[in-house]
């Protein structure tokens, strides 16, 4: 009987054990869903650029925004635009679309289409960042797994100027990851 209770503690112990030791490689697995180097670095399928994890030479830049004298965050990462089908909607250079975030402007086709400004945001969008190198910030994906992200040309986010110069509107159900959206409309 003794033995019967040292072996039932020594498979609990052993099954405690490999339990931690699960949790901390899953822990590692879910924070990153992809293959990485041992040296944290790993290529981006979307972009075939390489970008690193836990190093600080890859956290983002911060520079400082002239005209609000605040500090904004600025992705490393650069994509070039190949055109805009809308005005909250961009394809790069390699196929890449993104959504930009915590905006919308109107529709261009469909039973909300108002074509006119929809086509006026759309042109300024292409006039300002087609066939230009941008920054970028990668927030999610949407359910139609385009990139939704954050647009930078020349340190100046481009959906702020967007809203500013009146082209698009701040999408308050999906403003949370941009911060400037808060402090515009308070």
């Amino acid at each position: 009987m003794r033995n019967f209770f040292q072996l039932v503690n020594s498979k609990f112990l052993i099954v405690v054990f490999f339990g931690f030791l699960g949790l901390s490689v899953y822990a590692k697995v879910d924070a990153h869903p992809g293959r990485i180097a041992s040296d944290g670095c790993h290529n981006q399928k979307a972009t075939g650029e390489r970008h690193c994890h836990d190093n600080p030479a890859s956290e983002p830049k911060k520079k400082i925004n002239i005209k609000t004298n605040k500090i904004n965050k600025i992705n490393n990462d650069v994509v070039v635009i190949d055109s805009c089908y809308d005005g909250d909607t961009c394809t790069t250079t390699s196929g890449e679309k993104i959504r930009l975030a915590c905006i919308d402007t109107p529709e261009i086709r469909g039973p909300r289409a108002d074509p006119e400004p929809a086509k006026a945001a759309r042109d300024f969008l292409n006039s300002y960042v087609a066939g230009e190198e941008v920054s970028i910030r990668r927030i999610t994906k949407d359910r139609y797994e385009r990139t939704v992200a954050e647009l930078a040309k020349d340190g100046l986010n481009i959906q702020k100027l967007m809203v500013l110069k009146g082209y698009a509107k701040i999408y308050k159900k999906y403003a949370d990851p941009c911060p400037w959206a808060s402090q515009i409309f308070r």
